[in-house]
C-alpha cells in the first residue's frame, strides 16, 4: 500500500485546506509534510530556512518524503518544493498512489498568501520570486501528476469532489 492520495502544487493552491477536506471525507488520516517537518525538528519550516539555509530544510524534507509515502492510507500534502528533487520524482512517479497537482495562478494566490515573512523564498519582490518558482516547477508538477485540477475561482467543496472523482 501507500498514501490514499498525494497532493502538489505550489504554495498557496490549498494542499493542506483540500488535503485535510479529503482525508475527512474518506475517512484517513492527513499528513502535510511540512507539518511533520515541524513536529520532528521542533521549528517552523521559515525558522529551518532562515537559520541553516533551504539546504538543510531540503534535505529535512526529502527524509520525510521518502518516511511519508511508506504510511498507507492517508491522505498526503506535500510542501511546494518537495517534489523538486530528481530523487522525490522518482519515488512519485514509482508509487502507486494517485498524485494529484492543484494548479492555481498568480492573480488566485496573491490574496490567499498575502506574500508574507513566513514564506522564506518569497522575501524579496514575492510576486516575481512566487513566478519564477512556478516557471520551474510547473513542468515538474505537470510532468509528476495522474490529474491536475485548475483551482482558480473554485469553492473548496467543489475542488474536493473533482479529487474524489479523479482518485475512484
Amino acid at each position: 500500500m501507500a498514501p490514499r492520495v498525494i497532493l502538489v502544487g505550489p504554495m498557496g493552491s490549498g494542499k493542506s485546506t483540500i488535503g485535510a477536506l479529503i482525508a475527512q471525507r474518506l475517512q484517513l488520516p492527513f499528513r502535510d509534510t511540512d507539518t511533520v517537518i515541524e513536529a520532528e525538528s521542533g521549528r517552523s519550516v521559515s525558522d529551518i530556512f532562515l537559520e541553516d539555509g533551504e539546504e538543510a530544510f531540503r534535505a529535512l524534507e526529502k527524509a520525510v518524503l521518502r518516511k511519508e509515502l511508506l504510511t498507507d492510507g492517508t491522505v498526503l500534502a506535500l510542501g511546494g518544493g518537495a517534489p523538486i528533487s530528481i530523487d522525490a520524482q522518482s519515488a512519485l512517479r514509482a508509487i502507486s498512489s494517485p498524485v494529484i497537482y492543484l494548479d492555481i495562478s498568480l492573480a488566485s494566490v496573491a490574496p490567499r498568501i498575502g506574500f508574507n515573512r513566513d514564506r522564506p523564498l518569497l522575501l524579496h519582490n514575492p510576486r516575481g520570486q512566487w513566478q519564477t518558482l512556478m516557471e520551474a516547477r510547473r513542468p515538474i508538477y505537470e510532468s509528476i501528476a495522474d490529474t491536475v485540477i485548475d483551482v482558480n475561482d473554485k469553492a473548496e467543496e467543489v475542488i474536493v469532489s473533482e479529487i474524489l472523482e479523479a482518485i475512484q
